[in-house]
C-alpha cells in the first residue's frame, strides 16, 4: 500500500526550464564562456547534479571552473531564474486528492533545498507538501539521499513510498532506495515510448493516483 509520493521538482512538478536556462547561459556568458541556445542540449541541463550540467551540456572539466559556474549560477538563479517557473496543469488537483485520501506527500530534489522551499513559498505551494528534500550548498547530497531522508520525515518505508521523477537521476534514486517508481514524459528527460528497466512510465499526472490505488 503506497503511504507517500514523492515528486522531483524540475520537470516533474514544476516546469523550470526557463529560469535554468537563462541562469545557465548568463553563467557561461558573464565567464566569458560561448552560451548554448540549443534547446534540445539545454534540456539535459536539468536532473543531474549542477556540477555535472555544466560537464553534460558546455562540456567544462576544470574543477576550479565548475566551481565557479555553481557559485554564479546560484547567485543568478536566486536573482532571476527561481521566478521564472510555474506548476503543471492538473497536478496541484492530483496532490489534493492524494492528500484527502491520507497520502503524505513531499518533494526530493537536486535543487538546493533553500530555493526549493524559496520557490514553494513564493507559489503558496508550501502546504502541498509534508516535507521537502533538497542538496546541500556543496552539492553533497543524492537523489537516493533526499528520498531516505524524506521516508524519515515522513515515518514511512520504502514498500510504502512511490517517487515520481521526469529523468534517470530519478530512476536510479528511486532503485538505490527501494522505492517503487512512476517516470512522467512531460518533463525533460523521458519521452512517451521510453522503457525504463525499473518502475512504470506515464504520460498524465491523474495516471499517480490510478497507481496509487493499484498497490
Amino acid at each position: 500500500m503506497i503511504k507517500a509520493v514523492l515528486f522531483d521538482l524540475d520537470g516533474t512538478l514544476m516546469d523550470t526550464s526557463e529560469g535554468i536556462f537563462h541562469s545557465a547561459n548568463f553563467t557561461v556568458s558573464c565567464l566569458g564562456l560561448e552560451p548554448c541556445h540549443d534547446e534540445v542540449r539545454m534540456r539535459r541541463f536539468v536532473g543531474p547534479p549542477l556540477k555535472d550540467c555544466f560537464r553534460i551540456v558546455y562540456g567544462y572539466q576544470d574543477d576550479a571552473l565548475l566551481d565557479r559556474c555553481v557559485e554564479v549560477y546560484r547567485r543568478e538563479y536566486e536573482r532571476i531564474g527561481m521566478h521564472l517557473c510555474h506548476i503543471y496543469p492538473g497536478l496541484e488537483e492530483v496532490i489534493l486528492a492524494l492528500r484527502a485520501d491520507g497520502v503524505k506527500t513531499g518533494v526530493c530534489t537536486l535543487k538546493y533545498e533553500r530555493l526549493a522551499r524559496m520557490i514553494f513559498a513564493e507559489k503558496h505551494m508550501d502546504a502541498l507538501f509534508d516535507t521537502v528534500r533538497g542538496t546541500d550548498d556543496k552539492g553533497r547530497i543524492s537523489k537516493t539521499d533526499c528520498i531516505r531522508m524524506a521516508m524519515a520525515d515522513l515515518g514511512v518505508c520504502a514498500s510504502d513510498t512511490l517517487m515520481v521523477g521526469d529523468t534517470v537521476n530519478d530512476l536510479e534514486g528511486a532503485r538505490q532506495a527501494g522505492v517503487a517508481f512512476a517516470g512522467v514524459s512531460w518533463g525533460f528527460g523521458f519521452e512517451k515510448g521510453d522503457s525504463l528497466g525499473y518502475g512504470t512510465l506515464i504520460g498524465r499526472c491523474q495516471d499517480i493516483l490510478a497507481l496509487v490505488e493499484s498497490r
